[in-house]
């Protein structure tokens, strides 16, 4: 799959039965450039968020509300990036496990630099979306 559009709207149709069940995490692999943020800001799009979807390569973490069944209630969408991180322990510290205990759908940069920690999660659905880009074409892998 090439189109970051299309792509999107592939990883929204996985998800959408399950946001609010159980917390979501789409790990996001790929090189600098390649399109990781552009990926999350339209999911995010695609899921009614209107606000400014932004890189948290420095803050490391920005939380957004989506809304659900017109307004009546709302979950997290939670954009990590673990670009800067070192160790599993300080991804942790970005409040991991409470986002994955309120069911929140966590979009996490990077997350090849932690595979092995992201994969032995439990209470979680796990989309692992692979990006590459020369310059010129785009291929993403959603498994």
């Amino acid at each position: 799959m090439e189109n970051t559009h299309e792509a999107a709207k592939k990883i929204v149709e996985m998800i959408r039965p399950d946001l609010g069940k159980q917390a979501i995490i789409l790990a996001l692999s790929g090189p600098l450039g390649a399109g990781k943020t552009a990926m999350t800001k339209v999911i995010a799009l695609e899921l009614g968020i209107t606000e400014d979807v932004t890189s948290p390569t420095y803050v490391l973490h920005v939380p957004y509300k989506l809304k659900m069944d017109n307004g009546q209630w709302t979950i997290d969408l939670n954009h990590l990036d673990v670009w800067r991180l070192e160790t599993w322990d300080e991804v942790e510290r970005l409040g991991l496990q409470k986002m994955i205990d309120d069911k929140s759908l966590i979009i996490i940069e990077w997350a090849d630099k932690f595979e092995k920690e992201i994969k032995e999660l439990g209470n979680i659905k796990l989309i692992w979306v692979k990006i590459e880009y020369d310059g010129e074409e785009r291929k993403i892998e959603i498994k």
